[in-house]
């Protein structure tokens, strides 16, 4: 089944926010997408995650994709795992792994709150989508500086770069 990307996107089993839980403040920023950005390149490869569209904050990731043979459910369980899988690893190296903690601590508790993905500039900008409108919007400004200027998304693709995540630029996805 072909479905076009205007359609792909509004679709909310294909797009998501997730908020980081309070990991966050266990590793420093430029580290946590690091992790962020391999755990969704591992989706792209081993899972054939379709990435249309991501934005990393230093809270929140937008996330646009669709797989033709894994549930983005279930995507999103493995991202998790792989998330979780790069916070042990940064700890390691840190020396402050405790194998007690990692596996209580992110075991029981989320690593992401999700929810829906309504932010309609912020979806068409990191697809690559120009946003114009009839009067000056500061706080669209404000964000078209920071999305195109930010090294964590997919509107570097679309401007022609190379982000550090496999981003599928193609019209026509599934």
């Amino acid at each position: 089944m072909i479905v076009d990307i205007e359609e792909l996107i509004l679709l909310p089993e294909h797009s998501r926010l997730l908020v980081m839980n309070s990991w966050r403040h266990d590793i420093p920023q430029e580290y946590r997408n690091i992790i962020i950005a391999n755990a969704l390149n591992h989706c792209t490869i081993h899972k054939q995650l379709n990435l249309i569209g991501y934005l990393i904050t230093s809270r929140r990731l937008f996330i646009i994709g669709a797989s033709e043979t894994t549930a983005f459910q279930e995507i999103l369980y493995n991202f998790y795992y792989q998330v979780e899988t790069g916070i042990a690893e940064y700890k390691k190296r840190v020396n402050e792994y405790d194998d007690v903690y990692h596996k209580v601590h992110y075991a029981q508790h989320k690593l992401f709150t999700p929810y829906p993905f309504y932010n309609d500039y912020i979806r068409n900008l990191i697809i690559g989508k120009d946003v114009e409108l009839d009067y000056y919007d500061p706080y669209l400004a404000r964000l078209k500086a920071y999305i195109h200027n930010h090294n964590y998304c997919s509107a570097l693709d679309y401007a022609g770069g190379k982000s550090p995540v496999i981003v599928d630029t193609n019209e026509i996805i599934l």
